[in-house]
């Protein structure tokens, strides 16, 4: 059966009569005639009654009738959903690196929930690699991913820079180690093998002779982070990113010649996003936005964020 069948149905059963549906629907009386006798013979039931007048459904066609009304709205619907003027609405499907968990549930998050609230967030942290095949896949709508000097972000799929930081050694303010082999006898704390920055302080430590001398390991940056300012180890981090966290104002940066890495924020979108799309640009707003403010002259100072020398 088609929706035209279906609609004329509707037009006759609510005009009582084929001639006036006819006039309604921009038909002939033949052709309004045809469609219903159509639809008749697909259900295998008599709508209705042709004998009164005016035209009365029958048992069957009042039953039909309920039926045909939801099938019509739930098409309008549909249709809505999908049109460019619809609010972006049902379930986002967002997923986020780890270190970048702090910077999307913040004000990037109240946002989007204000701006579009009949959406439904759901978050996903992971490893960004993993992030980017999920979106492959289509488990999730976009990612919030990091990739490093010696990465670039997929070629098939719509990817938004959004900006890029520099990774520091942090510490907390009163440890005062000055080279990298005295901060590796003292410890680390970081996240699990797998962290872009654990490789490469991997790296930075092979020329010594030395191995990451790992003292806490922990996915969430926010309990990396305090556990850093209570002297516990040294920690890897960029500070832009960190800054949402609360305990980030207790740990310094240190500049260490011997280090040296930055990493690349990138939005990544699935294929086909359909009405959620000016969600993105919504995001890549707020998010851009939210990264500006820890580059911004501290107002109490006049001065931007400065990095701590390893030997002050």
């Amino acid at each position: 059966m088609k929706l035209n069948e279906i609609r004329t149905f509707i037009a006759v059963a609510d005009a009582q009569s084929v001639q006036e549906a006819g006039n309604r629907l921009g038909l002939t009386q033949s052709a309004v005639s045809r469609l219903i006798q159509r639809l008749e013979a697909e259900l295998g039931v008599v709508l209705f009654d042709r004998q009164t007048k005016p035209l009365a459904l029958t048992r069957d066609g009042e039953l039909a009738l309920a039926h045909a009304r939801r099938i019509l709205a739930a098409t309008s619907d549909f249709a809505d959903a999908f049109a460019g003027s619809a609010e972006p609405r049902g379930l986002l499907r967002l997923g986020t690196a780890h270190v970048l968990t702090a910077l999307a549930a913040g004000r990037p998050l109240d946002e989007l929930r204000a701006g579009f609230p009949g959406l439904t967030l759901r978050l996903h942290a992971d490893w960004s690699n993993p992030l980017i095949e999920q979106v492959r896949a289509g488990s999730l709508d976009g990612a919030l991913v990091l990739m490093c000097d010696d990465q670039a972000p997929p070629d098939d799929l719509p990817v938004r820079r959004i900006g890029t930081e520099p990774v520091s050694i942090i510490a907390s303010p009163g440890d005062g180690s000055a080279d990298l082999a005295a901060m590796n006898r003292r410890g680390w704390v970081l996240q699990p093998n797998g962290c872009r920055y654990r490789e490469a302080l991997h790296q930075a430590l092979a020329p010594l002779g030395l191995q990451p001398n790992v003292t806490v390991e922990a996915y969430d940056q926010s309990l990396l982070v305090s556990l850093v300012a209570r002297g516990v180890g040294f920690g890897l981090a960029p500070m832009g990113l960190i800054a949402p966290i609360p305990g980030a104002v207790a740990v310094r940066p240190l500049d260490l010649p011997d280090f040296r890495m930055a990493v690349t924020i990138w939005l990544i979108q699935a294929r086909t996003t359909g009405r959620i799309a000016p969600v993105f640009d919504r995001l890549e707003q707020s998010l851009r936005h939210e990264l500006s403010a820890w580059h911004r002259p501290d107002r109490r100072t006049g001065q931007p964020p400065i990095l701590h020398s390893a030997a002050e």
